[in-house]
């Protein structure tokens, strides 16, 4: 989120000092991804077993690596559906190089935080892979610049952070 042109990251990272109530800003996108687990798949898995990872970690999306761990891709929520649930290709036996997005931007490591936010929003896309040496180090996602969870418009909207009437549904 950025406000007067300076970019909000919120993080709740491990091993990091908290200034009060907020987590540390992070500096760097290695500061973004430390402590995170990188979850991956293979352009040769099926879609299925993409989705099977991508369900059970709870994530939107999925660096693709080759065999020496090289980005070749990036498999997101958004390509299953269009690339596949959408033409009636089978999630079994359609292969996650059949609907990845090929050769996707990265950043480096020592990159910073706003200039993933800025890649990410003028790029219309929620997931970037963080890399060196072609090797996939982590991937941040959208939601890293979002609050923390008692901030959020839903919560406001419910009554959780006495913003909104308690009373007040969404649905």
């Amino acid at each position: 989120m950025a406000l007067g042109g300076q970019l909000l990251c919120y993080l709740d990272v491990p091993n990091r000092t908290k200034i009060g109530s907020q987590p540390m800003k992070p500096s760097t996108m290695a500061d973004m991804i430390a402590g995170k687990r990188v979850h991956k798949t293979s352009p040769e898995d099926s879609v299925r077993t993409a989705c099977i990872i991508m369900t059970s970690a709870n994530i939107g999306a999925l660096p693709v690596v080759d065999d020496e761990g090289v980005l070749v891709g990036i498999l997101s929520e958004r390509d299953v559906i269009q690339r596949s649930i959408i033409v009636y290709r089978p999630s079994t036996t359609t292969l996650v190089k059949q609907v990845m997005t090929p050769n996707p931007q990265w950043l480096a490591p020592d990159a910073k935080p706003d200039e993933a936010y800025q890649i990410m929003s003028k790029g219309k896309f929620r997931h970037l892979p963080i890399c060196e040496d072609g090797q996939v180090l982590g991937i941040v996602s959208i939601r890293d610049f979002i609050p923390p969870q008692g901030n959020s418009i839903v919560d406001r909207l419910r009554g959780k952070s006495g913003k909104a009437k308690a009373s007040t549904r969404l649905f």
